[in-house]
């Protein structure tokens, strides 16, 4: 577990709201009872799907790979609040994702760290994929002090439309949540993305979808 052991959390620095760019943004929305934007867009797995299964790679990493790409390539979605309700900015963003552990007929909550290389998110992903069997389930999240994640569930049996999210108090999500949904036949799928409106907009999230899909048709 070499590569876990020498994990580093990213750098972070806190955000002057008195003149950050988004400060009207931020400020508009600080106060809705529900102030996370979502959408669900299907995107073209075709490319990332035959690279994956030609080179024997998981192709659950793959989209994963490319979705932390995608999000680390956007500033935007780099803030979050502090444990004092500061704004910061967190230099890298990783992953938290719900590994299925079957011998505990249960899910436990994996933080997967991103690297820009493919090969060696592959390696410190499978790494953590194994830790998973002897982790409570929810263990990692309760114990985060830095939310510099964003959440990817994958629902591979349900082909949806649209998707609703929990929000964990009346900030809203900080951190992004993206849900994958069943690949079909064309073997395109559904990817559901929920920004906190302050943080990010409508642009923000098209442009993530943009690079997601230029990431899986380069894979």
């Amino acid at each position: 577990m070499t590569n876990m052991k020498q994990y580093k959390r990213p750098g972070k620095r806190m955000i002057d709201i008195s003149t950050w760019s988004r400060r009207g943004n931020f400020e508009f929305f600080r106060d809705f009872i529900n102030p996370n934007l979502g959408v669900t867009v299907r995107v073209d797995a075709s490319h990332a799907y035959r690279t994956a299964k030609t080179n024997g790679v998981s192709f659950f990493l793959s989209y994963f790979y490319a979705i932390l790409g995608a999000v680390n390539e956007i500033e935007e979605f780099h803030y979050r609040f502090d444990q004092d309700d500061n704004i910061v900015y967190y230099d890298r963003i990783d992953g938290l994702a719900p590994i299925r552990v079957e011998e505990k007929d249960n899910f436990a909550e994996m933080v997967f760290p991103f690297a820009e290389d493919f090969d060696t998110f592959c390696q410190t992903a499978r790494e953590v994929i194994t830790l998973a069997a002897s982790t409570d389930p929810y263990e990692q999240a309760e114990t985060m002090t830095d939310y510099n994640v964003i959440l990817v569930s994958a629902l591979p049996k349900l082909d949806f439309t649209s998707f609703c999210n929990t929000q964990r108090d009346r900030r809203g999500n900080d951190y992004p949540l993206c849900v994958i949904g069943k690949m079909g036949d064309n073997k395109t799928m559904p990817i559901s993305i929920t920004v906190h409106h302050g943080f990010a907009d409508g642009e923000h999230i098209s442009r993530f979808f943009e690079l997601v899909q230029e990431k899986l048709n380069k894979l």
